[in-house]
This record gives structure tokens, sequence and C-alpha cells, in this order.
């Protein structure tokens, strides 16, 4: 993971160089901004119970993995994830020999990111009904029934610490304006720092009354009865598994943006930018020992903030 970050500034450095050497006639690019940004990632992720299957190839620890096929239709899968991030970011400006001159409505983008995100999850549960009692009553009033519940929920969600390293140009409708909005075009690499499966198990128990009109169904996990008692049990554990493999990630974007500077003036303030970024796209999530995922992918730089030189 070290070689993979100096690997990642020893290219942006490279390039600092290379904008620099306008002594020797090198005219390719000039550094024109460096920014940093914060926001967030939402990711639809088709997902199917042949995938939790799959996580028995992928896992350290596939002990933790029940057998679903007790809980019937009890359980729920989840198709959509996300991220929350940050990046820091190298703007470059390309020289145009043909106009023998810098294209300041054009920006070659360069970049560093840290992300803490989840993609699949499943949820599985079911209760049982063991009956207890019945309370007659003496004047003549229905039954009550009494039943001991037991429920069991069991939850599993797909967790990663991410590193990645981007690249994307843009193009400006007319940056000498305070106010201008960008397009292009952008990609990314991510690699999994931490790789791991979370799970959550609850175990309820409790003594559920009803009368013969209001039985408890079997989904009760959604139930609420008309009689009920408050002597509530449970147990609840929480483990995480790490995967055996790091995940990649590659996705490809849209940025879309828009840019504001904060000052008209001779003042330092001239020189700095607040701006907003959402980037549709599509991820590519390669995970070892299973398959390529390939998930619609939004994201969103809720705010960013670059000092253009």
């Amino acid at each position: 993971m070290k070689k993979i970050i100096i690997l990642a500034f020893a290219i942006m450095f490279s390039f600092n160089i290379k904008a620099q050497q306008e002594n020797s006639g090198s005219h390719l690019m000039k550094i024109s901004s460096i920014s940093t940004s914060s926001g967030f990632a939402a990711v639809y992720a088709p997902t199917t119970i042949n995938d939790y299957y799959r996580l028995k190839k992928t896992v350290e620890d596939p002990s933790i993995l029940i057998d679903p096929d007790g809980f019937g239709s009890n359980s729920y899968i989840s198709d959509f994830g996300g991220n929350i991030g940050f990046k820091f970011n190298l703007g470059l400006t390309p020289f145009s020999k043909k106009k023998n001159a810098y294209r300041n409505n054009r920006e070659l983008r360069l970049g560093i990111g840290f992300n803490f995100g989840s993609r699949r999850s499943f949820n599985f549960y079911k209760t049982d009904f063991i009956a207890a009692d019945t309370f007659v009553s003496s004047n003549g009033n229905p039954p009550i029934y009494a039943d001991s519940a037991f429920g069991s929920y069991h939850y599993y969600s797909e967790s990663f610490y991410e590193f990645n390293i981007n690249i994307a140009y843009l193009f400006k409708t007319d940056p000498s304006k305070r106010l201008y909005l960008y397009t292009g075009i952008g990609a990314e690499y991510g690699i999994s720092m931490r790789y791991f499966l979370r799970y959550d198990n609850l175990e309820t128990s409790e003594l559920v009354y009803y009368d013969e009109g209001n039985p408890p169904s079997g989904d009760y996990y959604y139930y609420y009865g008309k009689y009920s008692d408050n002597d509530y049990e449970y147990n609840s554990s929480s483990t995480k598994t790490n995967m055996l493999n790091a995940a990649h990630f590659v996705r490809t974007y849209i940025p879309l943006g828009i840019n504001f500077r904060i000052s008209s003036g001779n003042s330092f303030w001239k020189h700095i930018n607040v701006y907003s970024e959402f980037n549709p796209g599509v991820e590519f999530q390669i995970v070892p020992n299973d398959k390529t995922y390939i998930n619609p992918y939004w994201g969103v730089a809720l705010v960013g903030l670059s000092y253009r030189l």
C-alpha cells in the first residue's frame, strides 16, 4: 500500500517537474490549481442470493455464514451501497502549440483519495412460535392465548476502506468569470486497504398474548400484537471477518461541476474558489475468487475548495 501511495505522489511530482521546464522549451503543462473536496457516492449494486453463497470463497472465516434455506421468504437483500470520502487534487493547464498559449478553459486534474464504503448486504430473519398457555375467562369472554416467540435475525454487510488515484480532463465555460460550469471525462482506480464482512446477530425471546382473532403471523418481524408482555429478552453480537484478498475498483465517470470564485478583487481571496461536482458513471468492482460486479455509480463532491494560480 505504501508503494502505491508513493507511486501516486511520484506521478504528480513528475508532472510538476515537467510543467516547470519552460526554460528548456517545454510548454506542455503548467500548474493551475490545488484543491480538496469531500463528499459521498451512491451505488446500485445488483445482488442475488447466489452472491451470498459465494461469500464462502472470499472470507477468512466462513463459519459466520448461516444457511439461509430455513428462513424461507423472510430475507432482505439490499441492492444499494455507497461510500464517503475525500480527495486531494492537482490541476494542470495544457499548452496549445497552435495558439501558442495556455488553454485556460481546459484542465488536466490528477488526484488521490480515500473512501469508506459498503456494497452488498444481506438480512435474514425468522420467528418461531411455541404454544405456552391458554387463559379462559370465567365470565364468558373469548380465551386469551400465550405463545413463546423466538426471533432470530442475521445481518451481513460488505464494507471496505479504499485508497484511490484519479484523473480527469475538464472543459470549462469561461474560467475568467467569477462563476462558471465545467464538464469532462474522468477515471479512477481504487484498492481496498481493508476489505471485510460485518456480521450482526440478534436472538430474542418474549411471551406474546393474543386473542383468537388476532394471532401473530410467522412474519413476526413486522408484527405488533394486540396484547403484549414486557418480559422481553435478547442477546446480540457483532463480529467482522476479513476478505481473503483486496478488492479493486475501476470507475469511469462524467464530471459535472460548478465553480465560484470568492472574490473578484486583487486580494488573496481572488485565488480561492469553492465548487461542487456530480459524477455519474459506472464502477467495476473486481473481487478475487468471486467475480467482477458492474455497478451504476453516482458520486457527489458536496463541497470542494481550490486555490487557483
